[in-house]
């Protein structure tokens, strides 16, 4: 029964399949490891939202955001699943674990209380984590030239981009109604836990532009991308709702220089 409807929008796995068995074996293992390697974030993603519903559910937030955050971990699954089909088709089911197991490790903030432990988990997962897929996803778009791999990064980004932005969302309410102290201390960690990984998990070698075509973004793009989300999409949504950055920037230009 898994997975017998697992996309919102019709994908064309069998044009997928048929295009990609004249590709060189490098090509499949380069661009399906991508895939798999997505599958297992998005398997995590899962618990980070379940671990943010309860959070929210327990210090009270509106209930708009409250749905779309617990949505978001059913999102996920059918992520995984995508990804999973994705990395099938190009590496074969030895190569893919059917499931991914285990929890993400949030990180504890010591010494906050449950409301500000709640904010600090929210603007890292959203505001941070996936406004930074959202952007890496729009390019994967825009440069994906298969029909099929394109529809599959759609059917991810719808998502991604309205995990994003529930994160922006709670985040403005809790500026406009209470203080948001303890972001200013956690926002310079919380840049180097999701950009600085980013910008150090690469090494990449490969450099084909038909690697694109089915959702391969190159190391030099990869990079740029995540400069480009720090500097004119993060910081600038931060700096709009009064956020104090003043622990932050120097982070933030280290990151960017990266």
């Amino acid at each position: 029964m898994r997975g017998a409807s697992i996309e919102r929008r019709p994908i064309a796995w069998d044009a997928i399949e048929e295009s990609i068995r004249s590709l060189p074996a490098h090509f499949r293992e380069l661009v399906g490891g991508t895939w798999r390697e997505r599958m297992r974030q998005e398997h995590l993603a899962v618990g980070a939202f379940a671990i943010l519903t309860q959070e929210l559910a327990h210090v009270g937030c509106d209930g708009t955001v409250l749905e779309l955050v617990a949505r978001a971990s059913a999102d996920e699954v059918r992520h995984a699943e995508i990804c999973w089909r994705m990395a099938v088709t190009m590496l074969g089911t030895k190569a893919v674990p059917r499931a991914w197991r285990g929890l993400p490790k949030l990180p504890p903030h010591m010494g906050t209380d449950a409301s500000t432990r709640a904010l600090l988990h929210v603007v890292e997962m959203c505001c941070l984590s996936e406004t930074l897929t959202s952007v890496v996803f729009v390019e994967m778009h825009g440069r994906a030239k298969h029909p099929g791999a394109r529809a599959v990064v759609e059917s991810l980004l719808e998502d991604e981009i309205d995990h994003g932005r529930v994160g922006w969302a709670y985040l403005a309410t809790r500026a406009r109604s209470e203080t948001i102290a303890g972001l200013t201390e956690a926002l310079p960690a919380m840049l180097e836990r999701t950009f600085g990984r980013a910008l150090r998990e690469r090494g990449r070698v490969e450099d084909d532009d038909a690697m694109e075509a089915f959702g391969y973004v190159r190391d030099g793009a990869c990079a740029d991308l995540v400069r480009r989300a720090l500097r004119d999409v993060v910081m600038p949504g931060f700096e709009t709702l009064g956020v104090d950055l003043s622990r932050t920037r120097e982070t933030a230009a280290e990151l960017l220089q990266t």
